[in-house]
């Protein structure tokens, strides 16, 4: 579900999730929350590349599970959210390696990311809620106009337009697009970059630069 791989890129963690198109579940939000304690407990982690396996980065959430839980969905909307948050108030630098598709939940984690690289062959970045007829919560609002520009954050919340890895470059979502099979070294060496910014002065500027979604993320509402 998720593989964390800390030994073959020294002061670099790599989180690749592992279970198919990847929808946020409970299992799911727990192996993630563990994986990111250990990265957040080991010093010697400089910074973390986050990718999937195949075509999906991540598909967002389980629908079918949100609908199982009945009044219980509020709080797996809210832990989903806080993995976002956790991520943009990380001491470290978080590279986004976006491999394939990334929908709803998971387009707005891979926003998460202080780099977002994605993969320019395969896989499209939407949020596609206005079809679903699904809300955005404060906290998503927050996390999506804080990464984007106003107008491309309208765009891509109102149309449900789905942005290859070039579109997703021009509106922002990506700082660069990859072919597959680039993407994970360019990732990595990204992250080798910035392996020596971990610590107390990046957690500040980070947690200033994002203190909006910070503090509304995984605010669990209903």
């Amino acid at each position: 579900m998720i593989e964390l791989d800390t030994s073959s890129h020294p002061g670099i963690a790599v989180l690749t999730m592992t279970s198919g198109d990847n929808r946020f579940r409970p299992d799911f939000c727990d192996a993630f929350e563990a994986a990111l304690d250990t990265v957040d407990g080991d010093e010697a982690v400089g910074a973390l590349v986050i990718t999937g396996q195949g075509k999906f980065f991540s598909n967002g959430f389980d629908i079918e599970v949100l609908g199982a839980l009945g009044a219980e969905a509020p709080a797996l909307v809210a832990r989903s959210e806080a993995i976002a948050g956790r991520l943009l108030a990380a001491p470290y630098t978080v590279v986004m390696a976006i491999n394939g598709h990334a929908f709803g939940m998971g387009a707005m984690m891979a926003l998460a990311g202080d780099i977002r690289l994605m993969r320019s062959d395969r896989g499209f970045w939407c949020l596609p809620e206005a079809d679903l007829g699904m809300p955005f919560s404060p906290g998503m609002l927050d996390l999506i106009t804080g990464a984007l520009r106003r107008t491309d954050a309208s765009f891509a919340m109102t149309t449900s337009t789905r942005f290859d890895g070039d579109a997703a470059v021009g509106a922002g979502v990506a700082h660069a697009a990859h072919p597959e099979a680039e993407l994970l070294e360019a990732a990595v060496a990204a992250a080798t970059a910035a392996a020596g910014r971990r610590g107390a002065n990046l957690a500040g500027i980070k947690g200033r630069l994002h203190a909006a979604p910070i503090a509304s993320l995984g605010q669990r509402l209903g």
